[in-house]
């Protein structure tokens, strides 16, 4: 497909786009083919902080999947609290919660559990995994 023309936002033929994307809208494009013309749209869908100069993405994504997270299992969930002790995830009897890498959550497929936070808070847990 050939790009017949690139439009920034704000500028007429990208402002129905704007009311939907917002500030996510990047680029409307046209496009042409031997038999139709398409309209695509350039938008962001991810965004986070870049690492600092010299650190590696490598190392920061190596960090996250050590970095210590809190997630509530529930005492009927028996077999997912035997998978976590397995994996020696902790728990926390103040909070309520189990204690495990974020890579060890991410394997049980509880990240979406993550309470943001409450890890560090976990006074009673041993915070040190190898």
């Amino acid at each position: 497909m050939e790009v017949i023309r690139t439009i920034r936002p704000g500028l007429p033929g990208t402002r129905r786009f704007q009311k939907h994307w917002g500030d996510n809208l990047i680029a409307v494009r046209y496009r042409r083919d031997a038999r139709k013309l398409y309209t695509t749209i350039e938008i962001v869908v991810d965004e986070r902080d870049q690492p600092p100069s010299g650190v590696s993405l490598n190392g920061v994504h190596a960090f996250k999947r050590r970095q210590l997270v809190a997630i509530p299992i529930a005492f009927e969930e028996r077999a997912l609290r035997a998978v976590a002790k397995q994996n020696k995830a902790m728990w926390s009897v103040r909070k309520k919660v189990w204690v495990m890498p974020y890579n060890t959550a991410v394997a049980l497929g509880v990240q979406n559990r993550i309470i943001e936070g409450l890890a560090e808070k976990c006074a009673d847990v041993e915070l040190f995994f190898d």
